[in-house]
């Protein structure tokens, strides 16, 4: 196991326990911080998805911020288990739900989680952004009121469909892309 650092908020400094021996690469403090900061009118009070949590650092930023509620999306039982146990250590048990299902096999969503109105999507870089694209254009009864927050490697820039979303803002972090949008709603 790991840890990687919360940086900022309310929660800033605190440890956040990573999982060992998954793919799992947290976004790093310069992206999260510039991500923030970009969005820091943005998160207070509102319902939050981390979806491909992994580590759950992009949501427990969020939480630091002040973020409502914040879902973690994650397939990997134990790194579910893992997240509810940072959860604990965070105090965050109210504002917090894990979900672990598989973002690209579901079906629907569960219909007890709020519509949310911030989604982050971090998908693995080996992830084909188009798959992840036409998964979110799938569920746009879920995202067709949310801010959507989609980061993908710069080298699959020519193959994230662009034509399906509004793009709000671009950003690139090294080589990541850090896409601020929504769905188009025609």
């Amino acid at each position: 196991m790991g840890y990687i650092h919360i940086i900022g908020g309310t929660m800033r400094g605190r440890k956040i326990v990573t999982p060992s021996g998954f793919h799992v690469r947290p976004m790093t403090g310069v992206i999260r911080k510039a991500i923030f900061e970009i969005l820091k009118e943005v998160i207070p009070g509102r319902v939050v998805y981390d979806v491909f949590a992994g580590s759950g650092i992009i949501g427990f930023e969020a939480l630091s911020r002040g973020a409502r509620t914040v879902y973690f999306l994650e397939r990997e039982p134990k790194i579910c288990s893992l997240l509810r146990q940072n959860i604990l250590s965070c105090g965050c048990e109210e504002k917090s739900k894990v979900v672990c299902l598989d973002f690209l096999r579901m079906k629907h969503f569960p219909e007890w989680m709020e519509l949310p109105e911030v989604v982050f999507f971090d998908p693995p870089f080996a992830e084909d952004c188009r798959q992840v694209g036409q998964k979110i254009v799938d569920f746009a009864r879920v995202f067709e009121r949310a801010l959507l927050v989609i980061r993908y490697p710069e080298e699959q820039r020519s193959f994230f469909p662009f034509s399906w979303f509004r793009e709000k803002d671009l950003r690139r972090y090294g080589r990541s892309i850090i896409f601020f949008g929504y769905l188009k709603n025609d």
